[in-house]
């Protein structure tokens, strides 16, 4: 035990072996510790069986190892936490690897080892896929979006096309109507308009199949059950039901089918949670040097891995590019869910225009790297705080444990897929929580390229896009809640896992009025405090950032600082969607809702393979 600090060594080291960094990436396994005898520790690793005999100084700086990182940089990390430690890094040095030697670290070269090792040869996927695109009363954009899928894509190689129309007025409703016979002679598969009439035409189908589970149908995808709800959830789960049995393209009407290569383009792959780098540019012809003139078709660019296992999708990207420092900003957890046989189930693509964010507070998120190349320039700064002319999207092929969503996303549909939330905004961000929750293991892969998303009519920033005081939006905070369950649910099954879920919303709807409001105001103050924080930490950090840079960060920490006060207090009033409802009738509203997802998502399972057969049937 040392004199500075106390941190102990005695634990066993081999003898004679002078260490020496080695060229890995090892992160803090998943243990358990427990007290025993002379004030030691035992930890033992509940993902291998290994055990280690420690002090509780060392487990307490073993607990802040849990990202991956090279030995030494774990180590400064430490002393840097620990200034008393200074002067000791090769002894910390020395513990780090006795605690890798011993199981109790994880290293991300073997963990990369073990991911490559799958069945060879890798698996051809020679399937056609369904594309769906989702309209809205947006006729011009959709011309764009038909026009470039006939110029850039195969559709030969296609099963089926479809337009499904969510507007409401029947002007726009012709117009699409009559888009869709215009381009059918340019594109050579079946183009098919999905509007009102055809999507009731679906649910009667279903209905007379499953009539026990028309309430759940109907509720999932039935837009005379919703009326003017904001139900672009409902048109995604129309998608999933034209296409069971098949891999999916899912297209929003004002994206482009075109590529463009990323601003600094890596082949390395990496694995991680982490948010998505970005660019900032004035004008739509700053960004033409990064068009891809060679195979410009988004379609086909996504069937490359999707539905692939892990290890066979590595084939196709270069197993080689897999190294230890592509889990650089993951961990052991993560990790652990990782196999050769983990299923790609949804791919997704970069974005080129809008960043497809209803406000402009999404900036401090970004990738600590795009964040400091923006920092570094007052043109890039003053482009991101007023123009919507964004790259967002990875420099290499990624990885993650559930998709973020991009204006053009590829699904596996041949698997057990959840539902969408059938209203309101937030479903992209509920369906990949709740994918995770139901495939554990599954992976998305974010390719390195980007496809044009330009909104029609254009849109610019208002002063109050700029706002961090969080809208009134009871009840997002479920939201997270679903990743917080997945722990607790034992289940392996993807149709058993979705029933718990089911019983998870079941329970969320049985819960009284005082707990949901509490639980709501309780996910404010923490999302408010937590972003606070974090602004704070910008400010402090980049001191001498661009002038709108630094306004832009003390607005939000003055507007979260009112937030927070507001929030707080005794008489704060639960406010949300639907917005004409108040408090009581809010939270009754959600109840409901929450009972209704809970039934439909039991009844799932039966309306997906009773879709797959309708299609089967009509072809």
């Amino acid at each position: 035990m040392t004199e500075k600090t106390g941190f102990s060594l005695s634990m066993p080291v081999k003898a004679g072996s002078s260490f020496k960094p080695l060229p890995d990436w090892v992160a803090f396994d998943l243990c358990s510790a427990y007290p025993v005898e002379a004030g030691n520790l035992l930890l033992h690793n509940t993902r291998n069986g290994k055990r280690a005999m420690v002090r509780p100084e060392v487990y307490a700086s073993l607990v802040h190892c849990h990202q991956f990182k090279t030995i030494r940089q774990h180590a400064d990390s430490i002393i840097e936490a620990n200034p008393g430690m200074a002067g000791q890094q090769a002894d910390i040095e020395q513990v780090l690897q006795s605690m890798l030697d011993n199981g109790i670290m994880v290293s991300a070269k073997h963990t990369c080892e073990r991911l490559k090792s799958g069945a060879d040869p890798a698996v051809t996927r020679t399937d056609a896929p369904v594309v769906a695109i989702i309209t809205w009363e947006r006729p011009a954009a959709l011309q764009r979006l038909l026009a470039s899928i006939a110029a850039n894509c195969d559709t030969e190689k296609l099963h089926r096309l479809y337009v499904i129309d969510d507007s409401g007025n029947a002007e726009k409703i012709n117009e699409n109507r009559a888009l869709v016979e215009k381009h059918a002679a340019a594109v050579r598969t079946p183009l098919v308009y999905f509007g009102r009439d055809e999507q009731q035409a679906l649910l009667a189908d279903l209905v007379q199949r499953l009539p026990q589970h028309e309430d759940s149908i109907r509720f999932l995808a039935d837009q005379r059950r919703w009326g003017d709800h904001w139900s672009a959830g409902l048109s995604r789960n129309l998608a999933l039901l034209l296409s069971c049995g098949r891999r999916l393209v899912m297209m929003d009407d004002d994206s482009i089918c075109d590529l463009y290569a990323p601003p600094q383009s890596r082949p390395n792959i990496t694995f991680s949670d982490a948010p998505r780098n970005a660019d900032f540019f004035a004008s739509e012809a700053e960004w033409g040097a990064m068009h891809q003139p060679v195979n410009p078709d988004p379609i086909n660019r996504h069937m490359q891995c999707l539905g692939l296992s892990l290890s066979d999708a590595l084939k196709v990207l270069g197993q080689n590019h897999l190294k230890p420092a592509g889990l650089a900003n993951s961990n052991a957890l993560l990790a652990s869910e990782l196999g050769a046989e983990s299923p790609v189930l949804v791919t997704e693509c970069g974005s080129l225009g809008c960043p497809g964010t209803g406000k402009n507070t999404w900036l401090p998120y970004m990738a600590q790297g795009s964040l400091e190349q923006m920092l570094s320039s007052s043109t890039k700064t003053t482009n991101a705080l007023n123009s919507r002319k964004v790259w967002s999207g990875r420099n290499q092929p990624h990885f993650a444990p559930r998709p973020n969503m991009s204006q053009i996303t590829g699904f596996d549909n041949r698997q057990l897929l959840p539902p969408y939330k059938p209203v309101f905004r937030g479903e992209d961000r509920l369906f990949g929580n709740m994918l995770d929750f139901v495939f554990p293991t599954s992976v998305t892969l974010d390719y390195p390229w980007a496809a044009p998303h330009l909104p029609v009519p254009k849109r610019g920033w208002r002063n109050s896009d700029l706002s961090f005081t969080p809208v009134d939006a009871f009840p997002e905070f479920f939201y997270s809640q679903v990743l917080e369950y997945k722990s607790s649910c034992r289940s392996s099954s993807p149709a058993a896992r979705l029933s718990v879920l089911a019983g998870w919303f079941r329970d969320l709807a049985a819960s009284s009025p005082d707990m949901l409001s509490n639980m709501h105001r309780d996910a404010r103050l923490r999302d408010d405090s937590e972003l606070l924080q974090h602004l704070q930490g910008l400010l402090s950090e980049h001191d001498s950032a661009p002038v709108d840079w630094q306004n832009y960060l003390r607005n939000g920490i003055r507007q979260l600082n009112v937030d927070i006060d507001r929030v707080s207090r005794e008489d704060f009033i639960v406010r949300g969607l639907p917005v004409n409802l108040g408090s009581e009738e809010l939270i009754e509203f959600w109840k409901q809702f929450w009972a209704g997802f809970a039934s439909a998502l039991e009844a799932w399972p039966e309306i997906h393979q009773a879709a797959a057969e309708l299609l089967s049937a009509s072809e």
